[in-house]
C-alpha cells in the first residue's frame, strides 16, 4: 500500500506541475509567436527539430536500460553511471563537433541558433543521473527540478519579449532550461547518495548496454525524425513562415505528451516486477496498462479538440489555420499514446528489436505522404501524414508484424474489446494496487 500511494503522489505532483508548466508555457508560446511571427517561430522550430534528433542519437538507448542495470541485485552503481555517462558523453562530443563543422562548411540559414541549441550535446549525458532517481522512487525531486529549469527559463524568455531580443537568445533560454535542470538534478543526486565513478569507466559493460540498447537508441531516433521530419519537411518545400503555422499547432499538442509519459516512466519498475514473479498477473496489468493509456488519450484528444478553435484568439490571425491542424494532432495523439505503452512493453520484455521495424515504416509513409500532400496543402496535408503515419506505426503494425503477435496484438486486442468496461476508477485503483 505504501509503494502505491507513493506511485499516486507521484503521478499528482508531476501531474500538476506539469499542468502549471503547460499553462506558463501556453502563455509564453502565444507571446512568442505573437511577438516572432511565422517566419522567426519556424526557424526557431526547424533548428529545435535538427538538435533534437541529435540529442537522441546521443542518448545512445540507454535511459531505460540503465534503471535496469541499476536495479540489478548486488550492481555497483557508481560504477554502472560512470560507464554509461562516458560512453554517452563521448558520442554526444563527437556529434557536436560534427554539427559545428557542418554549420562552418555549409553555413546554413539559423546557423547560430543550430550552434545554441547544439550546446545541449555536451551537456545532456549528465541526465543519466536521473535514471539513478527513477531507480531509487526519487521521480519526484527530477519533477520538481525539471520544472524548476522551466520556470528560470520563461522569466529569461519573457525579459527577452520586453527588451526586444535577438532571435538567437530565444534559442538560448531553451538551453538555459535544460542546464539548469541538469544542475539541480545533479545536486539532488549527490544530496541523497548517489555517486559517479567515471574512472570506472568499462568498455565491456558500455558495449553490453549498448549491444541491448541500440535498438532503443535507433527507435527513438528514427521516432524524434517522425515527429520532427513534418517541420522539416515542410520549410523546405513551403518555408519557415509555413513551418511556423505549423509549428504553433505541434506546440499545442506536444504540450500534451507528458500524460503517457509520465504513465511509462511510473510502470515500467511495476510491469517488470511483474513478468518476473507471475505471468497472470504480468498479463492483467499490461491490459489495463494499455486501458488506461486509451482512456487518457481519448481525454486528452477531447481537450485538443475544444481548444483547437481558439488558436487564432491565442496566436494571433497569422496563425488561423494552425487550427485545422490541431484537430488533426489530436487525433494523431491516440495511436501515440498507445504506441508509448507498446514501446514500454517491448521494453520490459527486453525485445525493442521489435519496435524498430514499425517506426522505420512511419518515417517512410510520412515523408511519402509529405512529399505528396505539403506542396499542395501544406501544414494540414503534414497534420494528416502524422496521423496515418502514427496509426499505421502503432496500431496497424501491431497485428501485421509476426513478432508483435506473439502476444503484443493480443494485450491489445483485451484492451481494446475490454475498453467500454474500463472506468477511470479502474485506473486509479490499478495505481492503489
Amino acid at each position: 500500500m505504501a509503494a502505491g500511494s507513493s506511485i499516486l503522489k507521484t503521478f499528482s505532483l508531476a501531474t500538476g506541475l506539469r499542468l502549471a508548466r503547460l499553462c506558463l508555457s501556453f502563455f509564453i508560446t502565444c507571446v512568442l509567436a505573437r511577438h516572432l511571427g511565422g517566419a522567426g517561430f519556424g526557424q526557431l522550430a526547424v533548428a529545435m527539430a535538427t538538435v533534437s534528433i541529435l540529442l537522441s542519437i546521443g542518448e545512445l538507448g540507454f535511459a531505460r536500460y540503465t534503471v535496469r542495470e541499476l536495479l540489478k541485485n548486488g550492481a555497483d552503481q557508481p560504477a554502472v553511471l560512470g560507464t554509461t555517462m562516458t560512453a554517452r558523453f563521448t558520442v554526444s562530443a563527437l556529434l557536436f563537433v560534427g554539427l559545428v563543422s557542418w554549420v562552418g562548411w555549409r553555413t546554413p540559414e539559423g546557423s547560430l541558433l543550430l550552434l545554441v541549441y547544439g550546446t545541449q550535446l555536451v551537456t545532456n549525458p549528465a541526465t543519466e543521473m536521473l535514471a539513478w532517481l527513477e531507480a531509487h522512487g526519487k521521480v519526484s525531486y527530477a519533477v520538481v527540478a525539471q520544472f524548476t529549469g522551466f520556470l528560470v527559463s520563461a522569466c529569461c524568455m519573457g525579459l527577452g519579449v520586453w527588451n526586444d531580443a535577438p532571435l538567437w537568445f530565444y534559442a538560448l533560454t531553451y538551453a538555459l532550461e535544460g542546464w539548469v535542470f541538469i544542475g539541480l538534478s545533479t545536486w539532488i543526486f549527490w544530496r541523497h547518495g548517489g555517486r559517479v565513478r567515471p574512472g570506472a569507466f568499462q568498455w565491456g559493460r558500455a558495449l553490453s548496454i549498448l549491444s541491448r540498447s541500440w535498438p532503443e537508441m535507433a527507435s527513438q531516433a528514427a521516432l524524434l525524425l517522425l515527429f520532427r521530419l513534418d517541420t522539416l519537411m515542410i520549410e523546405w518545400l513551403r518555408g519557415p513562415e509555413e513551418a511556423g503555422v505549423y509549428g504553433a499547432a505541434v506546440r499545442v499538442s506536444e504540450m500534451a505528451y507528458f500524460v503517457p509519459g509520465i504513465l511509462a516512466a511510473l510502470f515500467l519498475p511495476r510491469l517488470m516486477v511483474a513478468r518476473e514473479n507471475n505471468a497472470e498477473l504480468y498479463g492483467r496489468r499490461v491490459v489495463d496498462y494499455l486501458s488506461t493509456s486509451v482512456v487518457l488519450a481519448l481525454l486528452v484528444a477531447g481537450g485538443l479538440l475544444l481548444f483547437s478553435p481558439l488558436m487564432p484568439l491565442a496566436f494571433g490571425e497569422g496563425f488561423t489555420r494552425s487550427a485545422e491542424m490541431l484537430r488533426v494532432h489530436a487525433w494523431a495523439f491516440i495511436p501515440y499514446a498507445v504506441g508509448i505503452a507498446r514501446t514500454q512493453i517491448l521494453t520490459v520484455e527486453d525485445r525493442l528489436l521489435d519496435n524498430l521495424p514499425s517506426v522505420v515504416v512511419a518515417v517512410v509513409i510520412n515523408a511519402w505522404l509529405n512529399l505528396e500532400w505539403v506542396p499542395t496543402h501544406g501544414g494540414v496535408g503534414a497534420a494528416w501524414a502524422t496521423l496515418v503515419s502514427y496509426t499505421t506505426a502503432w496500431v496497424v503494425w501491431t497485428y501485421l508484424s509476426p513478432p508483435l503477435r506473439r502476444n503484443v496484438s493480443g494485450f491489445m486486442t483485451r484492451a481494446l474489446v475490454g475498453l467500454p468496461r474500463f472506468a477511470l476508477l479502474r485506473a486509479r485503483a490499478l495505481i492503489h494496487s
